[in-house]
């Protein structure tokens, strides 16, 4: 973002100087003269700086620390933000941080803020998604460093200390989260061959990832986006990280969705092969938060129910292979797509011969 106030002083001040150059030429001045002439052409660029100085600052809202105190945000103090963005409304929260959906005064379009304490990884957040351009991965668009209030809300917010924060600016996802997607959508007659084509999509962006040489790490449902034109959309690049880190840390990710040598700090992509696996056959299945509760630990076992079996063989042998406990029996993201190529085409062909 660029400063608001570019000063640009009146024509009166420089030709004054210019008047005092033209003197120089004609006639040497005396002593008396040089400092008479000089004194008037401070006094004059003193004044006009002052007049400019007051004409860029109308219509600009006083901002400071306290900015969003004083227009009336429930949300940020943050300066940059407010100066630069409206209708910022609070849409998420967690362990990261907080996200809002928020208005550019500029481009009048719809963004998703993402706002974290400043440290090293979210750092890395941000250099991560500044790498991806594909279109199932959330478009990344820019990122500031500021101070604002995040720990608290309500009336006692503004009494929080201002600690160091990110805000990453990112492509908002209207249609909300692969979650939400799976509860609207599962009573469609067309549900798997849509479920089919979202994991198609999903496949295609991890693979933009592993092509990086990154690791996303924290793959699952409530981590993949469903854009305004039914578009997939991976994000949350919070734990991405390179695998040219020879240790890695430890017990990073969603529990649910970890791979089991991800307890450790020796690992690789195969951690997101696990979770696709997983996520495959969530959304193929659609269980229920209940019914997901009670074979969960099964599945992570890579021991897939006998209906899910006998209704989707083709994908229950490849998602076997993908929840290996031995990251070395687990197929690469290319693989998988060669695979998934070739499922559809297998099914085309049966849908042709009835």
């Amino acid at each position: 973002f660029f400063s608001k106030n570019t000063i640009c002083f009146a024509d009166s001040s420089a030709k004054l100087e210019e008047k005092m150059k033209d003197m120089a030429i004609c006639e040497k001045p005396s002593p008396s003269q040089v400092q008479k002439l000089a004194a008037n052409f401070a006094n004059v660029r003193n004044k006009e700086e002052e007049k400019n100085m007051s004409d860029s600052s109308e219509g600009l809202p006083d901002v400071d620390t306290d900015t969003g105190k004083e227009n009336g945000s429930p949300h940020t103090v943050n300066k940059t933000f407010l100066e630069h963005f409206e209708k910022i409304q609070h849409i998420g929260a967690g362990g990261f941080g907080n996200v809002f959906k928020a208005t550019s005064k500029c481009d009048k379009t719809t963004y998703a803020i993402k706002r974290v304490e400043f440290t090293e990884k979210v750092e890395r957040e941000a250099r991560g998604l500044a790498r991806l351009s594909h279109e199932n991965i959330v478009r990344y668009h820019c990122s500031w460093s500021g101070y604002d209030r995040i720990e608290g809300s309500g009336s006692r917010w503004y009494s929080d200390p201002e600690i160091l924060c990110l805000f990453i600016q990112m492509e908002f996802c209207e249609q909300g989260t692969l979650q939400d997607w799976v509860i609207k959508n599962s009573e469609d007659r067309k549900y798997h061959e849509m479920a089919q084509d979202k994991f198609l999509q999903i496949a295609k962006g991890v693979q933009c990832i592993h092509s990086k040489e990154l690791i996303h790490r924290d793959l699952k449902p409530q981590n993949i986006f469903i854009s305004h034109d039914n578009k997939i959309k991976i994000g949350d690049f919070g734990l991405v990280t390179s695998v040219a880190f020879e240790t890695l840390t430890e017990n990073r990710g969603t529990r649910s969705y970890m791979a089991p040598e991800q307890i450790g700090t020796k690992y690789g992509k195969e951690v997101d092969i696990y979770a696709l696996g997983l996520i495959w056959f969530e959304i193929l299945s659609a269980i229920t938060a209940h019914e997901k509760s009670e074979v969960w630990s099964s599945i992570r076992a890579g021991e897939l129910p006998e209906y899910f079996k006998n209704q989707f063989p083709a994908e229950a042998s490849i998602i076997k292979k993908m929840l290996s406990t031995d990251p070395s029996g687990r197929i690469t993201i290319s693989h998988l797509l060669d695979l998934l190529n070739y499922v559809d085409k297998e099914k085309a062909l049966r849908n042709y011969s009835y």
